[in-house]
């Protein structure tokens, strides 16, 4: 079983496919969840480690948090880590690095409730102005 990590640069991942494959570049979709949420982190340095399926998703949340879980992909805060399967909607991509961009703001731990809200907010693009 292949893993790839995919550490945040100023390069193209193949990371998602629902339809048909696709590239995404991490890059800007970090750089519009920044927008969305109108948090702009003066540095980001989370890794992507994109596994073949959601049962890869499990055992990586297994080897990380002692337990397996069903969701479609995580953020590990103790890793500073995605897992997220190679086929995917770029809306869990955009929740997933909306974790990262707000520990990344936040100099202190903020309650988890509002950590997933501002994740939920991620999950759609900021509308145009």
């Amino acid at each position: 079983m292949k893993f790839f990590l995919a550490a945040l640069s100023a390069f193209v991942v193949s990371a998602c496919a629902t339809t048909s494959e696709w590239k995404v570049d991490p890059v800007a979709v970090e750089r519009d969840v920044s927008k969305t949420l109108q948090l702009y982190p003066s540095q980001t340095d989370y890794s992507i480690l994109i596994v073949p399926d959601r049962e890869a998703v499990s055992k990586e949340h297994n080897r990380i948090f002692g337990r397996p879980t069903n969701v479609p992909a995580f953020y590990a805060a103790v890793e500073n880590l995605i897992v997220i399967p190679m086929e995917c909607e770029i809306r869990i991509l955009r929740h997933e690095i909306g974790h990262a961009v707000v520990r990344a703001y936040f100099n202190e731990p903020i309650p988890s409730w509002l950590h997933e809200e501002l994740a939920r907010k991620a999950e759609s693009p900021a509308p145009e102005s």
